[in-house]
């Protein structure tokens, strides 16, 4: 019988860390270009610099939490934490 701690990664993971930034990237361009938005608006209704836009875009920066938050809330939007698959059942455990 393992002990709770020996399942330290127990969430199975579809996809790697990096899959998962790119497809961030690709969408929160696609985002923008789907509501018809250049950076230089984008920045004027969320009040977040073009150049931080840019710079999230481009993968040389990561936005924090507030950024995205004040970036899509001018457009209806916001961001959420999904449950993912776990790789273990709860039985499993004990």
């Amino acid at each position: 019988m393992k002990k709770m701690y020996e399942y330290i990664n127990y969430i199975e993971v579809e996809k790697t860390p990096e899959e998962l930034e790119r497809e961030f990237l690709n969408d929160f361009i696609a985002f923008r270009k789907e509501n018809n938005l250049t950076q230089e608006l984008l920045a004027l209704y969320s009040k977040v610099n073009r150049v931080k836009i840019s710079r999230i875009e481009s993968g040389m920066h990561s936005p924090t939490i507030k950024n995205l938050l004040q970036i899509l809330g001018p457009l209806g939007y916001t961001i959420k934490i999904e449950k993912v698959k776990n790789k273990y059942k709860k039985n499993d455990w004990y």
